[in-house]
C-alpha cells in the first residue's frame, strides 16, 4: 500500500540496495539483545508480510529468548500467513486501519481492500494474538469515523489507537490544515462514551483511556509529545541504527557482523544513537516512515 499521508506514490517504495540477509539481521538482533538489553522486537517495514523469510526471522528471535515479538502490518496478507507466524512465536499484531468504509480505505491507501484487513484481524483474534488497531486521524478524510472505529474496537475486544498526524516525509512542513488534535478526538468520543484515563506501559507512546466495554489510546505526537519516555531503537534492513525519528542520524552496525568481540563498540554506538533522541517535542523530519517502520 502507499498511504497518502506517508508517500507521494507507490513508486516511492524501494528496497535497500544492500539489504542484509536473514541470518545477518538475526545476528545483529542477537548482539543487541546480549549487549544492549533489547527485550522486545517489533517487525515493521514497509510491509513485513511481503518478506519471504518472515517466519525464519520470528523463529530466530524467539530462539534468542525474546518472548515479546510483534509486527506492524496493513493486514492485506495476514489471514493466510498469521497461523504460521503464530506457530513460530508471534505474540502481537498492530494493524494499520484508517477507515471502515471500503472506498475510503482504498482511497487513503491507494491500493488494498478493506475486507482483507478485517479478515486478518479476525484470524489473529481467533489464534489468541494480542491485536491493536492504529488509525491515523486526518481532518476531512476519516475524522468522521472516530466513533465508528471505537465502536468496532469495543465490539471486537480490540484496543483502538488514534494517531495524530505525524510531520514526517512529504508532510514534514505542511500538515497543519489536516491535523485533528487529541482534544478534538477526546471531545468527539465523549459525545457517546464516558472516558476514564488509565495507566499505560512506562515506555508507551500512547495515552490510554477506558470506555464501557473497552479501551482506546491516543498517540499525541503533537499535542503531548512522548519523546521523554521513548525507548525505541530502530534497526534498518541495511544494518543502521536510528535512535530518533525527529533527528534521524543513522549509524551503521553492519561492520560488527565480522567483529569477534563487538560488546564495547556496540554499546558506544547504541549510546550515541540514543543521544540523538529529543527531550521535549516531536518535530518530525523529511524521513519517510516506510523506510524505517512505524
Amino acid at each position: 500500500m502507499a498511504c497518502t499521508y506517508c508517500v507521494s506514490s507507490i513508486e516511492d517504495h524501494k528496497r535497500s540496495s544492500d539489504q542484509l540477509k536473514t541470518e545477518e539481521l538475526l545476528h545483529l538482533v542477537r548482539i543487541l539483545k546480549k549487549y544492549a538489553g533489547i527485550e522486545k522486537v517489533r517487525l515493521t517495514g514497509g510491509e513485513p508480510l511481503l518478506y519471504s523469510k518472515l517466519t525464519d526471522i520470528i523463529s530466530g528471535i524467539r530462539e534468542m529468548g525474546i518472548s515479546s515479538i510483534g509486527i506492524t502490518t496493513n493486514g492485506q496478507l495476514l489471514s493466510r500467513k498469521v497461523k504460521k507466524l503464530h506457530d513460530v512465536g508471534l505474540k502481537n499484531v498492530n494493524l494499520s486501519l484508517d477507515s471502515l468504509d471500503p472506498e475510503n480505505f482504498t482511497r487513503m491507501g491507494r491500493v488494498g481492500k478493506l475486507n482483507k484487513t478485517l479478515e486478518g484481524i479476525e484470524s489473529s483474534l481467533n489464534l489468541g494474538l494480542s491485536v491493536k488497531v492504529n488509525m491515523v486521524v486526518i481532518k476531512n478524510e476519516n475524522d468522521n469515523e472516530i466513533l465508528e472505529m471505537l465502536e468496532y474496537g469495543v465490539k471486537k475486544g480490540i484496543e483502538i489507537r488514534y494517531l495524530e498526524l505525524m510531520g514526517m516525509g512529504l508532510l514534514h512542513k505542511n500538515n497543519e490544515n489536516q491535523q485533528v488534535t487529541m482534544d478534538e478526538i477526546l471531545s468527539r468520543i465523549s459525545t457517546r462514551f464516558s472516558i476514564k484515563p488509565v495507566r499505560a506501559d512506562s515506555d508507551s507512546t500512547s495515552l490510554r483511556y477506558s470506555v464501557p466495554g473497552g479501551y482506546f489510546g491516543i498517540i499525541p505526537n503533537k499535542s503531548a509529545p512522548f519523546c521523554s519516555t521513548c525507548s525505541r531503537l530502530r534497526l534498518t534492513s541495511d544494518g543502521n541504527l536510528i535512535g530518533c525519528l525527529s533527528n534521524p542520524s543513522p549509524i551503521s552496525i553492519r561492520h560488527l557482523l565480522e567483529h569477534p568481540d563487538p560488546e564495547k563498540q556496540l554499546q558506544k554506538i547504541v549510546q550515541k544513537s540514543i543521544s540523538y533522541k529529543q527531550d521535549v517535542a516531536f518535530t518530525g523530519s523529511s524521513l519517510v516512515m516506510s523506510r524505517v517502520g512505524g
